[in-house]
């Protein structure tokens, strides 16, 4: 999923899953020699924070490995390799898809004995973090079957669709949904950003010159962004 060339939906999947997660971004002061030192101790200490959070996430899984049933245990452990998970994203990008696995192990053992369609959502956005899109498509199916209405769900599912199936007319509905149901004004105006742009963006020609398919779940923008 990593591979394809993405627009602007990436930054709603980071911003609004379920759980807690580590800061996506750095603010880069820059002066007259370019990045200043309060940009590179913030780097260090991202690094340093990456680091400790891995000895204590060994400590917990070990505990995990005996104690499987311990839906407690089992969720904090899967939000913790999230965390980790986004935290390598900016220090050690080679263990990210790693962390994100490991989160969606723990999140399979929450679920076989607490069906919990948050848990469900914050597994699927796992999963789409780790490469496994055809877990995330079925967990987020899942989870917005047991709770049509769940608001992160629409959202993430919107953006899992445009991402990582290409499919803008299936996000847009997505995210119409969650429109109808978002939480403030705030919330209301940036799903109505998403759509559109999507809408926007299914209008674009495609770069060799050709129609962008836009009706039949299989739609493939012209890539924009990264």
């Amino acid at each position: 999923m990593k591979k394809k060339q993405h627009g602007f939906f990436a930054w709603v999947l980071v911003g609004l899953i379920s759980i807690s997660m580590v800061g996506s971004g750095f603010v880069m002061f820059l002066g007259n020699g370019g990045v200043s030192s309060a940009s590179s101790n913030t780097a260090t200490n991202a690094t340093a924070d990456y680091q400790a959070k891995k000895v204590s996430l060994a400590a917990i899984a070990e505990q995990a490995k005996s104690d499987t049933s311990n839906v407690q245990l089992q969720t904090y452990l899967g939000n913790e390799y999230y965390n980790a998970g986004v935290a390598a994203a900016k220090v050690a990008p080679t263990e990210v898809q790693e962390n994100f696995r490991h989160a969606v192990e723990a999140y399979q053992n929450v679920l076989k004995t607490n069906k919990d369609p948050n848990v469900m959502v914050d597994m699927a956005t796992a999963a789409y973090k780790s490469g496994d899109s055809d877990l995330a498509d079925k967990s987020f199916k899942e989870a917005l079957a047991l709770q049509p209405e769940f608001y992160n769900g629409l959202v993430n599912y919107g953006v899992f669709l445009a991402e990582a199936k290409q499919d803008l007319p299936g996000a847009i509905t997505q995210w119409q949904k969650a429109q109808n149901l978002a939480p403030d004004s705030t919330e209301k105006a940036r799903m109505g950003t998403l759509i559109s742009q999507a809408q926007s963006q299914l209008k674009e020609p495609l770069t060799n010159g050709a129609s962008n398919p836009a009706t039949n779940g299989t739609s493939n923008p012209a890539p924009t962004g990264k």
